[in-house]
Formats: C-alpha cells, structure tokens, sequence
C-alpha cells in the first residue's frame, strides 16, 4: 500500500480534535472632547459629539495545538494616524483558521469590535465564527464573586493578569512606543492566562460544543478530548424516550452519554 494511502487511513481512524483560537483584543478609547469607554457615560451623549472612534491598539491570540502566541500592535505612525487597518485585517486572518475563537465575553465585546473595525476599514466580513465565550461559562456554570478573567485566574491558582502604568491607553492613543511595547505584553499574556483558565472549566461548564472531528464509526471517545480513557458511571442519562449510558472522561473529567439508547445495537458517544 503506497505511503499516501496509509496516511489517509491513519486520519480516518485517528480522533483529530478541534483547533480552538485562544485570543483577546485591546482597545482605545472613544474620543470626544475628552476621552470615554462608552456614549452611555453620565446619561447618553450624542453620536454628533464623537471626534474619533475606538479602534484596535493590538491583538493576541495562541492556537490549542502550538506554543506561539501570535500578536500585532500598531506601529507610532498608526496609533497617531488612527490606522488599525493592518492590524485588523491580520487578527481576522487568523480568526478564520480556527475551529472555535475562544474569548473573554467574546460574543458581546471582542468579536463585535473587530466586525465593527472590518467594516470601518472596507474589509471583508468574518465568516461564520463559532464561538466560546468563558464569561458565559462562568455565569451559567458557578456563582463566583466576579467573573472577570483576572479573578478567575486567581481563584483557580493561576497568575494574576499583568499590572499597567498609569494612563496606559491615553498614551497609546498618542502613539507613545513605550506604551504600545506595554499594552503588547499586558495583551500577551491575557490570550496566555484565558487558555489556562478555559481549560480548568472546561470540566466543570454546564455546555460545550463538541471539540474532536470524529466519524460515526469512531465515536467511542471522547467528544471533548478524544480519549478512549472513561469510567462508566452508576447513573444513566435518561430523555423522555430511553436512557443512555453515561461516562467520565479520565483525562479531561468530562461527563458523557453513548450515542445510541441502551439496547441498540450501534454504539458512540455524544457530550451532554
């Protein structure tokens, strides 16, 4: 059997997991007369007062299945000009290679604001991202005192995220190269710390989608991980029609159901 063709049933029978993109975004502020977060700051203020939209400072982002963290900041000459065109355009770039893009209230703010930055700079719209947001985990897995990252870094026994000089984002508004070098490495780390703190809820969350590409035909593993290392469990998954075996996962904790109702003849698994 020539070599090709033995690679290509290797992959068929190998359980390949998921490619999720671990990222996080950092913005300017919105410049009116001074500099705000938000219109809705003391009441609303009128779109008619905006001098200067928010755009992209930098970007981070670390792939499951490598070690580099992948990031651009904006160069001075950006930063004074506004110019997050070049940034942009390489951060959707590496959004469309991943499987998941995983972030920290992704779904409400990062992912929105570079749709919001594509379009500001005429380039072309994401496709459809599927998406996990660990902000939604936490608020619909625990009842922890903060669901901020920083919290929950520390409340799992990570690293706190990194400390920032004062008027940090004002000078990179201004194009400082001192505080673009600093938000670039307080940005790195966040893409870092979010991967760590994905997978010690991961166990725990109440919802995941899938996370390993496998065929019918090979479903007795894992959907979140891919091992074939379970223990079966006392207690049966039960719907309104029949009941299904369920299962831990050794490796990850995750709990799972078979695929097939107990009394098939298939078999497979499915995540609950």
């Amino acid at each position: 059997m020539p070599a090709a063709d033995i690679d290509q049933l290797v992959a068929k029978v190998t359980a390949k997991p998921l490619r999720l993109l671990f990222y996080d975004t950092e913005n300017t502020q919105i410049e009116i007369a001074g500099r705000v977060w938000s219109l809705r700051v003391d009441g609303y203020l009128p779109p008619g007062m905006v001098k200067q939209p928010k755009h992209l400072i930098c970007w981070s982002g670390k792939f499951s299945d490598g070690q580099k963290v992948h990031s651009q900041v904006l160069t001075p000459k950006e930063a004074k000009a506004h110019d997050d065109s070049r940034i942009t355009k390489g951060l959707a770039r590496l959004l469309e290679q991943a499987d998941y893009v995983v972030a920290h209230n992704g779904d409400s703010f990062d992912l929105k604001n570079v749709a919001t930055r594509l379009l500001a700079n005429g380039l072309p719209p994401l496709g459809d991202m599927q998406t996990i947001d660990t902000l939604k985990i936490a608020r619909s897995s625990f009842n922890l005192e903060s669901n901020k990252l920083d919290y929950l870094a520390q409340f799992l026994g990570f690293d706190k995220k990194v400390e920032t000089s004062k008027g940090l984002w004002d000078r990179c508004f201004d194009g400082e190269p001192a505080a673009l070098r600093e938000m670039r490495d307080y940005n790195l780390y966040d893409s870092v710390l979010l991967e760590h703190v994905f997978h010690a809820l991961k166990p725990y969350a109440k919802t995941l989608p899938r996370l390993v590409d496998a065929a019918e035909w090979r479903q007795e593993m894992c959907p979140y991980c891919g091992s074939t290392d379970r223990k079966k469990l006392k207690r049966d998954h039960r719907t309104n029609v029949n009941n299904f075996l369920r299962y831990r996962c050794q490796p990850c904790q995750r709990t799972y159901r078979g695929w097939q109702a107990i009394g098939s003849k298939k078999s497979g698994s499915v995540g609950l």
